[in-house]
């Protein structure tokens, strides 16, 4: 099997693809009968998309308040829109459970144990308990402007891998510690030694910014509702760099997509991948997975329907299916935007593309960036996974977590 990976707005290093292979091959490489041969390509583009000439000088520095979604969520998410201040003192909590605990009476507050935590449930939870941890302690160093460790953090893409190494060896790790702080920083640590080995990067290794740990988890306890369910944050991070970065990678593209009658680089990069995966199916029958985030549907789009079939070499391309999340491609075919797009309007649908056998489209409720297929293209299924988060954060979460790659895996 090929999986080929096309990554979406904001990113700026291969690294990010190159981190996803470890969760792309824990999961998707188990469903070929031998998990060496499982073939992965990362197609990189963060280097040709948008480039602020006053890096973002013009984006007012205003807060955009009340952000993220209902009650509901299924992880410690939001704790990643932790704003830039400190925290106050908690809440008192009137009623539960938080983190699985009980209420506790007269409104005192008190953090339930990291035990709580079902065992089906500790990869999630260490998934997002990283993220939000990690998201806080940069905030209290960066305090203006879109903190996102799963886009700008290139080794964080290979977090659900390392999430899941570390939730088998969650007793023992916790097992060794004395206080629940100790507890929490000693998971922590150990996901982030899974990412990096024994390099301690970041903020001046882990013992400095892993001090956070305790504090968010105890603000996770101090709020009504299930912290692997409905944890809110104080205050919300600005968001309208996400979207100045969106929009100026989008506006690249449309603007490269295309020269001179041919390919530009970006399609290029994917025609490329399309055709070493097209080569190996024809020599060995291996299947063709395709996973795309945000706007890599935009660009699998182009490939599959437009550039690929004037390419000789890819003629008899069949992708066996196609995952996207986070996509636009809807939304991008309701502006009519793609190249040689049929002239069709509601109630008419366009066909899901000839090249593609199965197509499964996951979106979040609370990503405002991800949309649903099945209203614009025949032969999709769209699929609700949250992410837990709100917002921008919602857009990169499903490559964060364990279970969404399990999903695919499932689907498969």
């Amino acid at each position: 099997m090929t999986i080929i990976y096309i990554h979406g707005v904001n990113v700026r290093s291969p690294e990010h693809g190159v981190e996803l292979q470890k969760p792309f091959l824990r999961w998707l490489g188990a469903k070929v009968s031998e998990p060496n041969a499982a073939q992965y390509e990362p197609v990189y583009w963060g280097d040709l998309a948008s480039d602020f000439r006053w890096k973002l000088a013009s984006r007012p520095r205003t807060a955009l308040l009340g952000q993220g979604g209902t009650a509901g969520f299924e992880s410690l998410g939001q704790l990643r829109e932790a704003g830039t201040g400190a925290f106050e003192p908690a809440p008192a909590v009137d009623d539960g459970p938080v983190l699985g605990g009980p209420a506790v009476a007269g409104g005192a507050s008190v953090t339930p144990p990291l035990s709580s935590v079902p065992t089906d449930k500790r990869a999630d939870f260490l998934a997002d308990f990283y993220l939000a941890v990690r998201t806080r302690a940069r905030r209290s160093q960066q305090p203006a402007g879109y903190v996102d460790p799963i886009a700008d953090e290139p080794r964080a893409a290979g977090l659900a891998a390392a999430a899941a190494d570390v939730a088998a060896r969650w007793d023992a790790i916790v097992a060794q510690e004395q206080s629940e702080d100790a507890r929490a920083q000693a998971l922590l640590a150990a996901v982030d030694n899974e990412l990096a080995g024994d390099a301690l990067v970041g903020m001046g290794g882990w013992s400095d910014w892993t001090e956070w740990a305790g504090e968010v988890l105890r603000r996770a306890a101090a709020l009504p509702g299930d912290a692997l369910s409905t944890v809110a944050a104080e205050l919300r991070p600005t968001i309208n760099a996400f979207v100045a970065n969106f929009v100026g990678d989008v506006f690249s593209y449309l603007d490269r997509r295309e020269q001179g009658g041919q390919p530009g680089e970006i399609p290029r990069r994917v025609l490329a991948a399309l055709k070493r995966a097209h080569q190996r199916k024809q020599q060995t029958g291996e299947k063709i997975v395709v996973l795309t985030h945000s706007m890599g549907g935009q660009l699998l789009y182009d490939a599959v329907t437009y550039f690929a079939r004037q390419d000789p070499a890819l003629a008899g391309l069949e992708i066996d299916h196609w995952f996207s999340c986070g996509s636009q491609v809807s939304l991008f075919a309701e502006l009519g935007l793609f190249k040689g797009q049929p002239d069709l309007r509601a109630p008419d649908q366009l066909s899901r593309p000839a090249a593609v056998r199965g197509w499964t489209n996951y979106y979040d409720g609370n990503d405002l960036f991800g949309f649903v297929m099945a209203p614009v293209f025949k032969g999709v299924v769209d699929r609700d996974y949250s992410t837990g988060y709100g917002l921008a954060f919602a857009h990169t979460g499903y490559l964060a977590r364990p279970s969404f790659f399990q999903e695919l895996a499932t689907r498969l």
